[in-house]
């Protein structure tokens, strides 16, 4: 997580930092990325970026927590018009986020983050860096408030536990189709039309079960 000393830092200094961040992680992903280019952009000593972060991952995952921060608290909103019905919510919430993905101010940063997470999977020989991504007190605060807003009643959810279990699936089944949709994009068949059908159909699998049954 970054150092006290980033957050100390006047507001400009430290989006400069942020937009340098931005800039580099959307032309390359991780394991291409480097602390030389951030540093000439931001125009800061080598040093001071390791007063302010341990490494590169590290900013890595603060720069990823900033974009999960608008999701969620867009996700948040979703959920109140849906009346807190979650899969609902999150379904047409599916349809906005991937016109960002394919058009939006992150577009680039996305496809270099979804490629390099599948590589970085498939790699074994260490090269391709992970990363934490960090849970600031507005993360922690947004997540109270998209459990207050979903309507547990509508669910099969009896504790505490089991609302973070199905917020964390849901988010899986989210990320993983958009992930596929950069895996394949480079195929004629890659369609972003399926990636909506496709999170459609697996929430429904967690939301109603994958079983046949027979009518009676």
């Amino acid at each position: 997580m970054p150092k006290q000393t980033f957050f100390n830092l006047k507001d400009e200094k430290r989006q400069r930092i942020i937009d340098a961040a931005e800039r580099e992680f959307s032309q390359c992903p991780l394991y291409e990325s480097s602390i030389n280019n951030i540093i000439k952009d931001a125009k800061i000593p080598r040093g001071s970026f390791y007063q302010y972060f341990d490494d590169l991952s590290d900013l890595y995952g603060y720069y990823f927590s900033l974009i999960l921060e608008d999701i969620q608290e867009n996700l948040i909103d979703s959920v109140q018009e849906a009346d807190g019905d979650i899969f609902s919510a999150v379904k047409k919430y599916a349809g906005e986020y991937m016109k960002e993905i394919i058009s939006g101010n992150h577009r680039d940063f996305y496809r270099n983050f979804f490629l390099g997470a599948n590589i970085s999977k498939r790699s074994k020989d260490g090269k391709h860096p992970g990363f934490d991504v960090y849970h600031s007190d507005r993360m922690k605060e947004l997540r109270v408030n998209l459990k207050k807003e979903v309507n547990w009643k509508l669910l099969k959810v009896t504790n505490e536990k089991d609302q973070n279990m199905i917020q964390q699936l849901i988010m899986m089944i989210f990320f993983h189709s958009f992930a596929n949709y950069f895996v394949h994009s480079n195929n004629t068949d890659s369609d972003p039309a399926e990636v909506q059908k496709e999170i459609e159909r697996n929430l429904n699998w967690l939301e109603f079960g994958a079983r046949r049954t027979e009518d009676k």
